[in-house]
């Protein structure tokens, strides 16, 4: 006789035992979150994923949310993104549009196509230059007075108009310009901004430093003794949260290059030496292996790159040679697996250095001429305190 269909006599569906339905799909919850897999494992696994992906994991449940906001994992997953990114890096890409010169901001993740992101600078200002990345953040500022600056994770999709100081200097009464910074302070895990006040190439008086905690969200003066002049808008190369400028200063030999470093633990600046090269030589300033790069090159059709690292012990050395290379105008920059971007007439390309040959072409669409900046970044899901999303 076939059993009778009755209320208990039927197949249970699902594997949990217990009283009544609701004590059932507890179970089954609790035996797929935490008995299957232990927190540590899971929060590997999750530390490992892109950041849009880990967005939208936040919404799967409350434990996983404020897995994903903790700070020790936020830590654990920009380890995780450096070593992954290794062999191939995410790039951002600044342009200005040929009509209506607005500023465009891209990212570049290969193999994908170039994505255009919400540029959250202001965009009735006129200029704008950018400076990073530090722990996934970069510095957008008006030059050449830096008196608009917002902090920016693209990553993220969320950014800070950081507020200036009251009493800022005179801004023309001898200064040239203001030269912004990022810097990182490991022990006090802050992320810091620099502005210094660039005074003349013939000014005997050091520069005026203002220095901005995003822990303490407060702008202080620093006591500055070095007296140089700082060439550029932004600082030249970030090496693990140290800022590099370059510089000007005279002796008794007269005047000559330098390099201008921030301690950040002593909150000095100090001068190092600078690689001599020929006056016809060009020279671009990049990030290798962790430590301060410089790759020089002669204008010709078949240019051959040499690849320089200083250490601060022998200074500089002659790492490689690459090249010849052939159809570029001017090298903007140099990725961390060793892949150089040059641009020409058409966009930015990107050399194997072992075979020389073209690796990708980038071309972000009505972008002028000499317009690109190039930045290795490293994405990460640190805020600042007061970041908002970026809207469209």
């Amino acid at each position: 006789m076939a059993p009778t269909k009755g209320k208990g006599n039927g197949k249970r569906k699902g594997k949990c035992k217990g009283k009544g339905k609701g004590n059932s799909k507890k179970t089954k919850c609790k035996a797929t979150s935490d008995l299957y897999l232990p927190k540590e494992i899971i929060s590997n696994i999750l530390s490992c994923l892109p950041v849009k992906t880990l967005l939208r994991f936040r919404c799967v449940c409350k434990k996983w949310r404020k897995l994903i906001s903790k700070p020790n994992f936020i830590a654990s997953h920009f380890r995780h993104s450096s070593s992954l990114q290794q062999c191939g890096s995410f790039i951002l890409i600044h342009t200005r549009h040929a009509e209506s010169f607005a500023h465009v901001l891209s990212m570049y993740n290969p193999p994908e196509s170039i994505v255009e992101l919400d540029n959250p600078f202001p965009r009735f200002l006129p200029s704008m230059s950018i400076v990073g990345p530090v722990s996934g953040i970069v510095c957008l500022f008006q030059p050449p007075w830096g008196d608009v600056v917002t902090l920016w994770n693209p990553a993220m999709r969320r950014s800070r108009r950081v507020p200036l100081l009251e009493n800022i200097p005179l801004m023309g009464g001898g200064y040239c310009w203001v030269s912004i910074g990022l810097a990182f302070d490991y022990e006090e895990n802050d992320l810091l901004i620099l502005r210094i006040f660039c005074l003349g190439p013939d000014a005997t008086d050091p520069n005026p430093v203002e220095l901005y905690s995003t822990k303490n969200l407060r702008w202080k003066k620093l006591k500055n003794e070095l007296v140089c002049h700082i060439v550029s808008c932004t600082s030249i190369a970030i090496i693990k949260g140290v800022p590099y400028w370059l510089a000007f200063a005279t002796d008794e030999f007269g005047s000559h290059r330098v390099l201008v470093r921030f301690d950040v633990g002593r909150e000095v600046f100090a001068k190092l030496p600078m690689l001599g090269t020929r006056e016809r030589t060009k020279q671009n300033f990049v990030v290798i292996e962790n430590c301060l790069g410089m790759l020089t090159w002669e204008e010709r059709d078949n240019s051959y790159v040499d690849v320089w690292v200083m250490d601060d012990e022998d200074g500089w050395s002659k790492k490689c040679k690459v090249g010849p290379l052939f159809g570029f105008d001017r090298i903007v920059g140099c990725l961390r697996n060793g892949d150089i971007l040059a641009e020409n007439e058409y966009g930015v390309l990107l050399y194997d250095p072992v075979t020389t040959s073209v690796k990708a072409k980038l071309s972000v669409d009505y972008a002028i001429k000499n317009s690109y900046v190039i930045l290795d970044y490293l994405e990460s899901l640190v805020q600042i305190e007061g970041m908002t999303f970026v809207k469209k």
